[in-house]
């Protein structure tokens, strides 16, 4: 048999073409669903970055003043923008004590550091992550109750608590 001198028909050539479109068809399909999970999930991964970095943050910034007298919520009424909490967490060092306000104002979780003494100011501060809710709440000495809302509208609430009993800084 010679298979170089074979009759070629249309039937050949459109069964190829049909197995051939076929399959671009597929790999047009596989590629767009994988874009679309692969846009679902860094849009997901974005969230959990937002609300676990602030989770994350406010935690290690309680935890490392962790001592009598370390943190203070200030109150609500008196010293807050749009309802958000004010925590102030307290540094004695040799060259002076120091204030630590973690705040949030203009859309961000805001962290300012000043001497004790001197007067806050909501229009200081640096941006540290964009959230739209912040609420402190001490449940007990030992215990602070957070509720975060980030620029996701995701909630993050918890809590956090601090064990060291001393009135000294460690």
């Amino acid at each position: 048999m010679n298979f170089a001198k074979r009759d070629k028909s249309i039937m050949d050539f459109v069964f190829i073409l049909a197995l051939f479109s076929a399959f671009m068809i597929t790999a047009l399909f596989v590629v767009l669903f994988g874009s679309r999970i692969y846009k679902r999930t860094v849009s997901d991964m974005d969230a959990n970055f937002s609300s676990r970095t602030a989770l994350s943050y406010v935690t290690e910034k309680v935890r490392s003043h962790d001592y009598n007298g370390g943190a203070e919520v200030s109150d609500i009424s008196a010293a807050s923008v749009n309802g958000h909490s004010l925590l102030i967490l307290y540094t004695n060092t040799e060259s002076g004590d120091y204030a630590t306000y973690l705040y949030v104002t203009d859309g961000y979780l805001k962290e300012y550091t000043a001497p004790k003494d001197e007067e806050f100011s909501y229009d200081k501060g640096t941006d540290i992550l964009p959230i739209e809710e912040f609420k402190v709440t001490k449940v007990t000495d030992a215990l602070y109750s957070f509720h975060i809302v980030d620029d996701n509208d995701t909630i993050t609430d918890f809590y956090v608590t601090l064990y060291s009993e001393s009135d000294e800084e460690d």
